[in-house]
C-alpha cells in the first residue's frame, strides 16, 4: 500500500502526462461531462469499468455497490439513474456482474441483520426464486449461475423503472444491457439481455 505522499506524487505525474499528451483535456473536462454510458457494477476492487472496456476517462458514469444491485427502493440507485437519463442523456446502461462475486456467495451461504446482510437479501430472494434450477448444480456452477441471474434481475429492475419507461415513451435512446465478467481471464460475456424499448423488454419477460 503506497503512502499518501506516494499517491499524491503519482497523481501529479498522471496529471502532467495527460496535459502533455492533450493540453486542452482538463479545460474540456471542467466544462461539462458527456458520458456514453451508465455502468452499474460491483464494488469489487478487481472489476473497474474503465479498464474492462477501454473507454477514455469521462466516458462512463459509474454506480457501484456490493453485488451490482439496482435496488428499486434505494434513493442512491434511483437518483443515479434519473440523473444519468434525464440530465446527462446517457444512451447506454450496462449492468455488469462477475463470477466469484463475494456478495453472491454471501447471499447463498448465510443471512443476518447487519447492513450488508440486509442489502444482500435482494440476491437471496433471487436465489429462492430459482432454487430448483440452482439446486441441480454443483457449488461452483451454482455460484456462477446465481451471478448471472442476479444481473438479469437488475436489468429487469432498471427496465421497469419509471425513469426508463418514460424515456422510452418519449423516444429517447436508452439501451439496457446485461454483462458478466470472468475474473479468471478478463473477458466480458453477453447474457442475451439487451433492450432498446419497452416492447423488447416486455417480449423477453412475457
Amino acid at each position: 500500500m503506497p503512502t499518501i505522499k506516494e499517491m499524491l506524487a503519482a497523481n501529479e505525474q498522471w496529471a502532467n502526462d495527460i496535459k502533455e499528451a492533450d493540453p486542452q483535456y482538463f479545460i474540456r473536462a471542467a466544462k461539462e461531462q458527456k458520458p456514453e454510458l451508465l455502468w452499474v457494477g460491483c464494488a469489487d476492487s478487481r472489476v473497474g469499468p474503465d479498464q474492462l472496456i477501454g473507454l477514455p476517462m469521462g466516458s462512463i458514469f459509474v454506480h457501484r455497490n456490493i453485488g451490482n444491485i439496482f435496488a428499486t427502493n434505494d434513493l442512491n440507485c434511483l437518483a443515479v439513474l434519473e440523473y444519468a437519463i434525464d440530465e446527462l442523456r446517457v444512451p447506454h446502461i450496462i449492468v455488469c456482474g462477475h463470477y466469484r462475486c463475494g456478495g453472491v456467495q454471501a447471499a447463498m451461504t448465510h443471512s443476518g441483520i447487519q447492513p450488508v446482510d440486509l442489502w444482500l437479501d435482494q440476491i437471496r430472494f433471487i436465489y429462492q426464486r430459482h432454487k430448483d434450477e440452482l439446486g441441480e448444480l454443483d457449488k461452483m456452477a451454482r455460484w456462477n449461475r446465481l451471478a448471472e441471474l442476479n444481473v438479469e434481475a437488475q436489468v429487469h429492475n432498471i427496465c421497469r423503472n419509471t425513469v426508463v419507461r418514460e424515456a422510452w415513451k418519449r423516444g429517447q435512446e436508452v439501451n439496457v444491457l446485461g454483462l458478466i465478467y470472468d475474473i479468471h481471464d478478463g473477458r466480458l460475456k453477453q447474457l442475451g439481455l439487451e433492450f432498446r424499448s419497452q416492447a423488447e423488454w416486455e417480449a423477453h419477460y412475457s
